[in-house]
């Protein structure tokens, strides 16, 4: 998986959960927010996305500053070379069997 897609999806996750925990706390704001909005909402929005933005490009550095971004491709290569009978036998007999439909 790309470290991008990582980053993105992590970033989803942690934004959705903030807006989830927080929002429930600023509904004493419900009646003022055409108020709020209209004077507020683009330096809000901007800030908002420069958020995301950071969250998203920090995650980004800490997968590829520990390596987990090539690790997706080093997984698929073991997979690929298990399937071609190199190194373990069980492995690659098992792998068979559960693409054959052998689920036993």
């Amino acid at each position: 998986m790309q470290p991008w897609k990582i980053s993105a999806g992590l970033t989803a996750a942690l934004a959705g959960s903030a807006f989830l925990l927080g929002g429930s706390r600023l509904d004493y704001l419900a009646p003022l927010w055409p108020l709020i909005l209209a004077r507020h909402g683009l330096a809000a929005g901007l800030h908002a996305a420069f958020a995301v933005m950071t969250v998203a490009a920090g995650i980004y550095g800490v997968g590829r500053a520990t390596g987990l971004a090539d690790l997706g491709s080093r997984v698929d290569l073991a997979e690929r070379s298990v399937r071609r009978g190199e190194g373990d036998r069980d492995l690659a007999d098992a792998l068979r069997r559960d693409a054959d439909g052998d689920w036993e």
